[in-house]
């Protein structure tokens, strides 16, 4: 699952970016090359390639400040942790105060779950990258704030992590993860409608994202609103495969029979709340054929959302292509009659 704390840039991106930006020799570029070259090769044989290199690189020019930076990066991301600090902290001997070297150790910190001493790198790295001449893009300093208020919100320290997420949030406001982040600090502080604002905004900009739509399916479970809460629960299932939350508040909703056969008694007298059974049921069995027909159906009838009945069209085209009731009915909402 996507967490606050997942790790925005590999050290491999850094590696293709900084190291082409320096004249290092011949092998240093020879393990940019190699890196450019086997984009699409086995992860693990990239980054034994590109550590080799790296490593070459750092005895070649051993006052590179930035290429051992790069090579505790490679080390971080797998798992040699004492190896990138060693790294970091050569790195600032050569330049005190390099930021990246202070947000390197600020990361291993955090994947060892050392919290105090990670807000400490994290506070020194964005007070060095805030002025003077190691002054960073707003593009670094962006991602400072962000991890800063991860590693706030494991202090329990909700109200700062807050401030930093949307000092985050000022320089880029289409960052799902952080406003994921900040979905979590509201949460704690017993804040809902704040929550699901951030939850909202989240999935606005990444609809798939699973937690976002877990947590936003458990507001509307504790709101009563079980058919929008299932259909959260089922896209937070299908794209975190083996997470096991979000299936068992589905299987609390269950069954699919009893959803359906409830669905199919109030077709005549109630078609509102057959909706209401049907959208839970085609949540609980996404490969159903006839829940999807019947919901597509009755958003037709209604009339009420074009939108959610051309999606829902989609969805049976998705399970029958070419069913014809499926493409007239889409046809006629393209047409607008």
């Amino acid at each position: 699952m996507t967490s606050a704390l997942r790790p925005r840039d590999s050290w491999l991106t850094w590696a293709i970016r900084i190291v082409g930006l320096f004249v290092i020799g011949a092998l240093a570029f020879l393990g940019y090359n190699v890196i450019q070259g086997q984009r699409q090769a086995e992860e693990s044989s990239i980054a034994a390639r590109a550590i080799d290199n790296l490593e070459q690189a750092v005895e070649a020019e051993p006052e590179s400040a930035e290429l051992r930076i790069l090579l505790g990066d490679a080390y971080r991301d797998t798992g040699r942790p004492a190896d990138a600090i060693e790294q970091y902290d050569k790195a600032l001997e050569l330049e005190a105060d390099h930021p990246l070297a202070l947000t390197g150790l600020a990361l291993v910190a955090m994947q060892q779950e050392e919290w105090r001493t990670a807000e400490g790198y994290w506070q020194n790295a964005i007070e060095v990258m805030s002025k003077g001449e190691y002054a960073l893009t707003d593009e670094r300093l962006e991602k400072a704030y962000y991890y800063y208020g991860t590693v706030l919100i494991k202090l329990a320290e909700y109200e700062d992590a807050v401030a930093y997420l949307k000092e985050a949030l000022r320089i880029n406001r289409s960052d799902a993860d952080t406003h994921y982040a900040l979905s979590v600090a509201y949460r704690e502080l017993d804040s809902v409608a704040n929550q699901r604002e951030s939850l909202e905004t989240a999935l606005l900009f990444v609809p798939t994202m699973p937690e976002a739509n877990y947590d936003l399916g458990l507001l509307y479970l504790a709101d009563g609103v079980e058919a929008t809460a299932a259909e959260l629960f089922r896209r937070s299932a299908d794209n975190a495969p083996g997470r096991e939350e979000p299936l068992d508040e589905l299987m609390a909703l269950g069954p699919f029979e009893d959803r359906m056969e409830e669905a199919e008694s109030l077709l005549d007298s109630d078609p509102g709340a057959a909706l209401h059974e049907a959208r839970i049921a085609a949540a609980l069995d996404p490969m159903s054929i006839d829940a999807a027909r019947m919901v597509a159906r009755l958003l037709q009838s209604s009339g009420l959302s074009p939108d959610d009945e051309k999606a829902a069209w989609e969805r049976l085209l998705d399970l029958v292509p070419d069913d014809p009731e499926a493409t007239e009915a889409l046809a006629a909402l393209e047409s607008g009659s």
